[in-house]
């Protein structure tokens, strides 16, 4: 069991008992669906809680109105006639508001009334609205100084998603050219490309913590940005896998190559600084002030680099070009995500 598994438990027993603590020191009836509302809301993150305890409030309200006044329209009825229409008014009403897991709630509270509690309703319903909200904002309230949030896992994510990206360039480069590198690569970009994927499906629950302007809210953005360098850079890679090499040393190229490899490490090195600038804050920070690495393409013009490009054919032009325009183009990824970073900070 790890860390984040053990604190998750620890802190639904203390929510647990502190709801169970209070309701016995009340002394009110139907507590217990506080403890209810507390493990059925009880997810992963903080955004995933609070839209399950929102459905459930709004669930629980819907099947406390159908069930009270459906009981006074249609309580003369045989219960295999009154029961279906009330559970086909209340389904209609949470359809209607797109509910999911509020749905579920919804029936249940309307079966629950007509069937055990129909002769006090009136005691009863506001009872079990009392004790749900009082559930799902005492969980909710603890989160608040105990917090597992999704924001704080898509922005680490993202971040160490970078990081392996710019280790990925550099262990590719540095490591001999064959089919073996080319395999490993492959595999390395499928696990990455998943990781992003999984990213992906996790935003929604942190966007919800950002409240009903999340699109507008400069970390969602900054999510954004990230994850789209992450595409980019993973796009660039698979194409370096795809490319033929060039024989650097056999064609009188190896400043160039040294180049390349000086260049590698140095995005590296810059996305453990992104990492380093996003991971330590809550508050946005602005990205290094260093200069961003560069591929000294400038270095093709000297008459070594002149002479040894004369004699390649037009093939092997090609595969220097392909491999140069690739790693230019990484450096262009970093520069655009720093000037647009700079712009949502602004």
């Amino acid at each position: 069991m790890n860390t984040t598994e053990l604190r998750d438990i620890l802190r639904l027993a203390l929510t647990v008992a502190l709801v169970n603590g209070f309701a016995l020191l009340t002394g009110l009836p139907f507590a217990l669906y506080a403890s209810l509302a507390v493990l059925s809301v009880t997810v992963g993150n903080y955004g995933n809680t609070l839209e399950l305890g929102r459905q459930r409030l709004i669930g629980t309200l819907i099947g406390a109105i159908v069930v009270f006044f459906g009981y006074r329209a249609w309580g003369h009825l045989p219960d295999l006639v009154a029961l279906p229409l009330a559970l086909l008014l209340a389904r209609l009403i949470a359809g209607s508001l797109r509910l999911t897991v509020g749905y579920t709630v919804c029936c249940f509270v309307v079966i629950s009334g007509w069937l055990s509690h129909e002769h006090q309703l009136g005691s009863w319903i506001p009872l079990r609205l009392l004790w749900t909200a009082f559930g799902v904002i005492a969980l909710l309230s603890l989160r608040l100084f105990w917090p597992s949030t999704a924001r704080l896992q898509q922005r680490q994510g993202l971040l160490q998603l970078l990081v392996d990206l710019g280790h990925t360039l550099q262990e590719f480069l540095q490591q001999a050219p064959g089919a073996e590198r080319r395999r490993l690569l492959a595999q390395r970009l499928r696990g990455l490309r998943g990781s992003l994927l999984q990213l992906r499906e996790q935003r929604l629950s942190a966007l919800r913590e950002l409240g009903p302007l999340a699109s507008r809210h400069p970390v969602a953005q900054l999510w954004e940005l990230l994850d789209h360098a992450c595409e980019n850079l993973i796009l660039d890679l698979d194409e370096l896998r795809r490319l033929p090499d060039p024989h650097w040393q056999a064609w009188g190229l190896e400043p160039q190559h040294v180049d390349a490899l000086v260049f590698s490490a140095a995005v590296a090195d810059r996305m453990l600084a992104w990492q380093a600038a996003l991971r330590g804050s809550p508050v946005l920070q602005p990205p290094p002030r260093s200069p961003l690495p560069r591929l000294p393409l400038n270095n093709l013009k000297t008459p070594q680099a002149e002479a040894a490009c004369e004699r390649l054919n037009p093939e092997q032009l090609q595969r220097l070009a392909s491999r140069l325009v690739v790693l230019n183009r990484i450096g262009h990824i970093l520069e655009s995500t720093e000037q647009r970073w700079r712009a949502v900070l602004a």
